[in-house]
């Protein structure tokens, strides 16, 4: 019988469903969490992005799980590999920060102030947040709350667009989901930003770029990324903290439409599983999102396996014990 903190199948994926204050209290043990964040209010152009963790819960897929009293999974296997999935982990599902639609007396301040402090928490407690957007503006907020607990953190970002701007942003309330990055590498929220997948201009007055900002195409896995220096090993475990973040504009879209700014030539969902699965294996990834999917109901339930293959693919990657020994967990 499991805790009546928890409530088995109830999350999304299958996965068990707790309350927040239950894991950040600490009374309930947990290796990651899942938590949607349904807010657009930092779109500039077509909104709707509020809708992805109502898209990801209803349509993903139900696993069939197995949960002992304090939330340690089991019950799946991998017909790949034989092996189980996950087993012994505690990943719980958190609900939304929030609900739709978003009650209007919430502003952008009192959002990115709710979501900086659960995000803070999460990370006091030393488990790994995985949140479902919602706007790429939402990535702010996460990282300033990943700052005050492990000091300023890497970004390793996949994206279209390279988000950033030399604008004044002396606060989180005056960002927007294209150009967050400049304040957070202002504010020193951010050691560096890696983006992937990035084949968009930017104008002239953005430049020229910081050095902490690289943006290439080609994320290095499985072919070279023409910006990695020599001395650079892509297979070499990194221990500084890093931020994982991916816009689901990067995938091209004849695969995946449901996005507010498509931009043709983009990766392959399976490129991009495998450059993330590579991220979380080799990287200390201490926060994850996947944001930026658009309501469409023509493509909800493609929208839906989209992020249900990330969300398992970097799960996995973290926290099944084959990868954790290999990172030193």
């Amino acid at each position: 019988m499991t805790s009546a903190s928890i409530r088995a199948g109830a999350g999304a994926l299958g996965l068990p469903a707790a309350d927040v204050d239950s894991v950040v209290s600490g009374s309930l043990a947990a290796d990651a969490v899942l938590m949607g964040l349904p807010f657009d209010a930092g779109v500039t152009g077509v909104p709707g992005q509020r809708h992805g963790p109502e898209i990801f819960r209803k349509l993903s897929p139900g696993h069939d799980w197995s949960v002992t009293h304090d939330g340690a999974l089991g019950g799946l296997i991998d017909p790949l590999t034989g092996g189980p999935v996950l087993a012994g982990r505690r990943v719980f599902d958190l609900g939304d920060l929030g609900a739709v639609p978003i009650d209007p007396r919430v502003g952008r301040a009192a959002y990115y102030r709710a979501l900086t402090g659960l995000t803070e928490r999460l990370a006091g407690v030393g488990t790994i947040p995985l949140f479902v957007g919602g706007d790429h503006s939402l990535s702010a907020p996460v990282a300033t709350g990943l700052a005050a607990v492990h000091g300023p953190v890497r970004v390793v970002c996949f994206d279209a667009h390279c988000d950033f701007s030399i604008r004044p942003m002396p606060a989180l309330t005056d960002i927007t989901h294209g150009d967050f990055l400049g304040h957070l590498l202002g504010a020193g929220v951010v050691a560096g930003a890696e983006l992937y997948g990035v084949r968009t201009y930017l104008p002239a007055s953005c430049g020229p770029l910081p050095p902490a900002l690289r943006c290439a195409y080609a994320y290095g896995f499985p072919e070279p990324a023409d910006h990695v220096d020599d001395t650079d090993d892509l297979d070499e475990p990194h221990d500084e903290p890093t931020y994982l973040s991916v816009d689901l504009d990067v995938i091209d879209p004849t695969e995946f439409p449901a996005t507010g700014h498509p931009e043709a030539g983009g990766y392959r969902l399976r490129e991009l599983l495998a450059a993330v699965e590579h991220v979380c294996r080799t990287r200390r990834v201490v926060a994850v999102d996947i944001v930026e999917a658009l309501q469409d109901d023509r493509e909800n339930r493609a929208t839906s396996a989209t992020i249900s293959a990330l969300v398992m693919s970097c799960l996995r990657a973290l926290l099944d014990d084959h990868q954790g020994r290999a990172r030193g967990r």
